[in-house]
């Protein structure tokens, strides 16, 4: 388990941080904040984070700006 991975051992398996960055949170925000413009989303990050949110973007450019 890691930043913006999801795990792979069994011990760890509700740790699926990737489908919770790139599916469920857009969609939980999406749902509950109608005033977002999900169209002009970006991902961002600190350091690790940083290096996260580089390789959605790269996984995902459809969906960021």
């Amino acid at each position: 388990a890691g930043f913006y991975l999801n795990a792979t051992q069994e011990k760890w398996k509700n740790w699926q941080m990737y489908d919770y960055v790139v599916n469920e949170l857009p969609k939980l925000l999406s749902d509950n904040f109608q005033q977002l413009d999900t169209s002009r989303a970006s991902i961002f990050g600190h350091s690790m984070g940083g290096h996260g949110a580089l390789t959605i973007y790269l996984k995902n450019p459809s969906s960021y700006k």
